[in-house]
Order: C-alpha cells, then structure tokens, then sequence
C-alpha cells in the first residue's frame, strides 16, 4: 500500500516539474518581454520632442497628353525694305507625350522644422546648376504660429493665381507663365496674422533673369520679393511688389494682383502682373489672365480660361554690336499675345486620384504695331489635347506607426 501511495506521488512530482519546466520559462519570457516594453516606453519618453519625424508629403504625381497642335503663320509685306517676306505657313502636330513626372517629399522635425522636395524627374541632367530640376528643396522654421524663416530653393514670391497652382494642373497659359523662370535659392521670412487671414514675406534670392542672354548662369543678379496672401471668406488675394534685376544695378519692377472669389461649386480669379523698367512705361508690358470654375458634382469641373498680354515698351538699351537687346524676356518686345479655351476634368468618385482632361484652346500672337498698317506677322494656334493625371500616394500605404 504504502509502495502504490509512493508510486502516485512520484507521478505526481514529475507532472509538476514538467508544468513547471514548461511555465517558468515562459514566464521569464513574459517577464522579459514586460521589461523591454517598459525601457522603449522610457527611451521614448527620453527622446527630445523636437526632433521626432512626421512625413506631410511623399507620393508621386504624372501627367500623360495626347494633344494635336493647328499652326498658321502668317507673314505680308515686312517693314523691313531689306527683306520682303511674303507668304503663309501651316503645320499640323500631333501625338502622345508626357508632360510631368514629378516625386514630392515633405516632413515635420518636431514643432518647428519642416521641409519640402519636389524632383522633377527627367531623362536629361540640368545643363546649367545642379538643382535645375528640382522645384522646390527648402527647410523651414517656425518661431510661433505668427513668424517662421524658410531657406533653400523655393518659387519667387510672385503673386498671381496662375502663377501659384501646381505646373500640373495648368493646361493652357499665358507667354509670361511660360517664360518665367521662378523656382530659385533663397532665404524668405514670413509673418501670419493671429486670424490666420493675412500672410506677409519678404524674400531675397536670384533674378529669374539670370537664365536669358546665354547658356552660362549670370551671377550677381538678385530679385527683392515682398509678398501678401489674403484668404477673407470667398475672397482671396496674392499680391506682390518686386525688383528683378536684369543687369547689375538695372531693375524690372513688377506689380502682381491676384484675386480670387471662391464659393462651395464655382471659382473665378483675375490676375493682372506689370512690368516696367520706369514709370514711363508702366502700363505698356502687363499680363492680364483669368479663369473660372464650375464644380458641378464632386467629379466634374468645367473651365474657361483666357488672357490678354503685351510689351510694347520699345528697346530699353544696347549691348555691343546689337542694337536690339530684350530686356523683359518674359514677353517679347513689339508684341500683343491673346488666347481663349473651354476644358473639362473628371475625378471618378472611386478613385479621385486619378484625373481626366479634356481642352480646347486658341492663341494669337503678332507684331503690336500691326495695327497701324497690314504690315506684319501674326501665329495663330489652335490646340486640343486629352490627357490623363495620377497621384500615387504612398502616405495611404503606409502603416500608421510611419506617420505619426
């Protein structure tokens, strides 16, 4: 009897060590797993807030047209006596191409640094500075909800609601748009009302003009930039007051008004940006162009957009042998540019990443002082174009943990 009571405890001593086998390391396990947790929390809570990571931005965005171009030159009598040129010339163009391939990068440093990267990416290197193709590459930082300084490359602070809408999202534009060279290096400061509805900046950085006259970048050029964005309900402003230098010392002053109305279904700006080497000639170089909106549902929009632009300043000086010098590369010199069109976008409500275009547009550009006599030359374009946008953003792919 007393050998089968030795034989169950013995039993059941060995099942007891086993469990114990089993539980005690996974205790330890346990255990250690707690400790851990408990020194990451401590390390987090060690790590200096103003220096923990939050991306804003990170996707990438393409556009792809097919568009077809109308050309007519015309040409009568030139006023040149020394070269008649008579005769007319049309060209058909046409076919698929890629406008925008662009990679977006943006995050905030804490409370009180944040950058922005926008890459253009291209098959061909930037033939004049490194950063030729990269829009924006910039650091920021904010004092307080009112002050904030911004270094590195960033858009000349120009006002003008054309000229602030992403290139991506503008079809059709005026020959100023065109021509202006505005993403440069440097430094702006910036000051926000307590209302939030006023924004001040000065800005500091190079003269668009250093990209004319040659291949080779000119130094010495800067551009003195003072800013205000207006956001007043419905209405919105983006008004500026520029000195562009040409030459060393020689400025182009601009005065750029940009206004806005903008409700729930529909928008409509007008822009109106001067430039004059003096006041003489104040109102002879301007653009003036406008566009409206009409959101008819959540994935239409239509649009009509057209403007009105000129330079007939005349020469403003000589260089050398060449008695005909362009000062303001930003509109020809003796010439009048207008153009017109109707366009459409759709956004399918499940997948409004993705968008569809559709435009028609006119443009004319001729002699200014045609005018006065027959004499002269007129290029008239008619273009229709079709095209398709996407925005991959990876901010949607990414797990929570990576954005906070």
């Amino acid at each position: 009897m007393n050998n089968y009571k030795y034989q169950i405890m013995r039993k059941l001593y060995t099942i007891i060590g086993l469990v114990l086998c089993i539980l005690l390391p996974l205790s330890a396990i346990s255990q250690n797993e707690t400790v851990k947790k408990e020194k990451k929390k401590k390390e987090k809570k060690e790590v200096n807030p103003n220096f923990k990571h939050k991306f804003t931005t990170f996707h990438l965005e393409a556009r792809a047209d097919f568009e077809y171009d109308y050309d007519v030159t015309k040409w009568s009598n030139s006023i040149d006596p020394y070269n008649p040129i008579t005769g007319k010339a049309d060209q058909h163009n046409y076919g698929f191409h890629g406008d925008y391939f662009n990679f977006l990068l943006g995050g905030e440093i804490g409370d009180h640094i944040s950058y922005f990267i926008r890459q253009r990416i291209i098959p061909i290197k930037g033939y004049k500075e490194l950063f030729d193709n990269t829009d924006f590459l910039y650091i920021q930082y904010k004092f307080n909800d009112q002050w904030s300084i911004r270094m590195g490359k960033d858009a000349l602070y120009v006002g003008g609601f054309e000229y602030d809408a992403p290139p991506i999202d503008v079809y059709y534009y005026t020959n100023y748009w065109d021509k202006f060279a505005c993403f440069h290096i440097g430094v702006s400061a910036a000051y926000t009302d307590k209302s939030g509805k006023n924004k001040i900046a000065f800005q500091v950085a190079n003269s668009p003009y250093v990209k004319y006259g040659s291949n080779t970048w000119k130094s010495g050029l800067l551009s003195y930039n003072l800013y205000w964005a207006g956001n007043y309900g419905p209405f919105h402003t983006l008004y500026s007051v520029n000195l562009m230098e040409y030459e060393r010392g020689k400025f182009i002053s601009y005065l750029a008004l940009g206004n806005q109305l903008k409700f729930n279904q529909w928008s409509i700006y007008v822009d109106w940006i001067n430039r004059a080497i003096d006041f003489k000639k104040f109102f002879k170089d301007f653009t003036l162009v406008s566009r409206l909106d009409w959101h008819v549902s959540p994935s239409v929009n239509l649009f009509a957009k057209g403007g009105y632009e000129q330079n007939t300043t005349g020469y403003y000086y000589t260089m050398g042998e060449d008695s005909h010098v362009d000062v303001d590369m930003m509109m020809p010199n003796d010439r009048v540019h207008w153009f017109y069109g109707l366009g459409m976008e759709y956004r399918p409500r499940v997948y409004p990443d993705l968008r569809v275009h559709a435009y028609v547009a006119n443009s004319t550009m001729r002699n200014s002082y045609e005018y006065i006599s027959d004499y002269g030359w007129r290029n008239m374009n008619l273009t229709a174009n079709v095209g398709v946008t996407w925005w991959l953003n990876f901010m949607k792919f990414l797990p929570e943990k990576l954005k906070n």
